[in-house]
């Protein structure tokens, strides 16, 4: 939906122009009072910033994109709004969010997703020999910025929340409000050596847009904002590494405040199910067996029922493994009534895996619980889970990390390798019985290709010494651009053409 377009009666082309282009970028959530109550979760209003984050002065200007009035054709039961809610359907709101972080099913299922993927760090392919006193330099400079740590931290705030922001901290925006809400360019001529200090992890909290065009789709802004309001300062989108790993349609944007669904309320109604379960097999054991008394009632129901009264009194007095009760032979009979526990641990597990098959994660990831029976293994599930890592990193970490790598470049150098790439590391890891075996027949595949003449004995060494020389002797494929960039090298070409004279003569 665009804006309401009232007609310019009176105005000349140029001037309607002008307003429409005005209206055009002055598109910013209203606030709505009541937005973060869980019954208001079906109605996806937008999202109503924390007082202070919006700064003063700003009176925000109500738009038509507020998606959807009322769920209409998609209740559920008889009452939708609360069903939604507990379907993880909706946006309840930071506060609700920051709450379901206390809880240790919700953390272990966003933190395990997050060590998982920046577990094993990068690896730099250098465009060149020459480039190795360069990528050192850049290594230690990710060490001191601690980038591997804040894109742990900021997976977890992104799981929690559905939107996190990583704000890059340059020495000339520090005092500078007029910077911060200027573009920020990846050149030498805008960042400076030294000019990067760190970086800085927002909580959504403190973050909502302060315009975006929500009227023309053709236009690379739309539906994303140009500048974001950090508690009264104006900060430019470029100067926002932003990370969202579950996005949601245009029209819902504004109620997620620009952000994704968050991956711990995408799990809420498994987490629901299982601790109702979880409790429900508690109570159930606690009181599966319960004593029964048949007496004869018309003699104990006197006026006040004192005497029935002092009578189960008495009953529940001496109900134990190792008390004593008496009861009348010819009025009373004391029977146990008790309810099978057969099959509860199969419900309970059952409630246990669909938390992991909603998160992704193997069992013995995420909960630690090894599979059973006979030669029963995991190695499957684990590789598998390990790709859908991978497919994370590369589609989310990897755009961030490149921006990342170019303003360090910037910093130490005051210039950018535009071949320098990276690649993930494997998260699968051999034990030490498989790596020895391995690393046997690479001895032998390097002494046939010493003898054969193919290799000479220093790019032996040299694919020893580093297996970015010779990935394909290391048990698994080097990525493809680095692949691509080394068979286009000079020095590959060379090696290549000595190597077929040798065989030649």
């Amino acid at each position: 939906m665009a804006l309401n377009d009232t007609p310019c009666v009176g105005k000349s082309k140029r001037e309607r122009m002008s307003s429409k282009k005005k209206k055009l970028f002055q598109t910013v959530p209203h606030p709505v009072e009541g937005a973060h109550h869980p019954q208001n979760v079906g109605l996806f209003r937008t999202y109503a910033p924390l007082p202070g984050v919006v700064g003063e002065g700003t009176e925000p200007i109500l738009v038509n994109d507020q998606t959807i009035g009322a769920f209409g054709n998609y209740n559920l039961t008889n009452n939708p709004l609360t069903t939604l809610f507990e379907e993880g359907i909706g946006f309840p709101g930071y506060p609700y969010l920051s709450q379901l972080s206390l809880r240790g099913e919700y953390r272990l299922i966003v933190e395990t997703r997050a060590e998982e993927a920046t577990r094993e760090w990068i690896e730099l392919t250098p465009p060149k020999e020459s480039s190795f006193d360069k990528i050192e330099q850049i290594n230690a400079e990710l060490r001191r910025l601690d980038v591997q740590g804040l894109l742990r931290k900021m997976l977890c705030t992104e799981g929690y929340f559905g939107l996190a922001h990583l704000y890059i901290d340059l020495e000339t925006a520090r005092q500078d409000e007029e910077e911060k809400a200027a573009p920020l360019y990846l050149s030498s001529k805008k960042i400076k050596k030294g000019e990067l200090k760190g970086f800085r992890l927002i909580n959504p909290n403190w973050v909502t847009p302060v315009a975006y065009n929500a009227q023309d789709p053709l236009s690379d802004d739309f539906y994303k904002p140009s500048l974001w309001w950090v508690l009264g300062q104006q900060i430019h989108q470029s100067r926002l590494l932003t990370l969202v790993t579950q996005p949601v349609p245009d029209l819902l944007k504004p109620a997620y405040n620009f952000g994704g669904i968050p991956f711990a309320f995408m799990c809420k109604p498994y987490v629901d199910n299982w601790l109702r379960t979880r409790q429900s097999v508690s109570d159930l054991i606690k009181s599966f067996s319960t004593m029964v008394l048949k007496t004869d009632l018309s003699q104990l129901l006197s006026p006040g029922c004192e005497e029935l009264s002092k009578r189960a009194e008495l009953m529940a007095a001496y109900r134990d493994n190792r008390g004593l009760q008496i009861v009348d032979k010819e009025t009373e009979d004391l029977i146990n009534v008790s309810v099978s526990l057969n099959g509860l641990d199969k419900l309970q597990a059952q409630s246990q895996e669909h938390m992991a098959a909603i998160a992704g994660i193997p069992l013995v990831k995420l909960l630690g619980i090894t599979p059973s029976g006979l030669n029963a293994s995991s190695d499957g599930e684990i590789r598998c889970f390990y790709d859908k890592i991978s497919a994370l990193q590369e589609a989310h970490l990897k755009p961030i990390l490149s921006k990342i790598l170019e303003l360090i470049q910037l910093h130490l150098f005051s210039e950018t390798e535009p071949t320098l790439d990276f690649y993930f590391s494997s998260l699968w890891q051999l034990d030490g019985v498989e790596q020895s075996k391995i690393r046997v027949n690479q001895s032998q595949t390097l002494g046939k290709l010493v003898q054969s003449r193919i290799l000479s004995p220093d790019e032996a060494r040299k694919s020893l010494t580093n297996p970015a020389h010779a990935p394909l002797l290391y048990g698994v494929d080097p990525p493809a651009n680095a692949r691509s960039k080394r068979s286009s090298s000079p020095s590959t070409q060379k090696k290549s053409s000595r190597s077929a004279s040798q065989k030649t003569s």
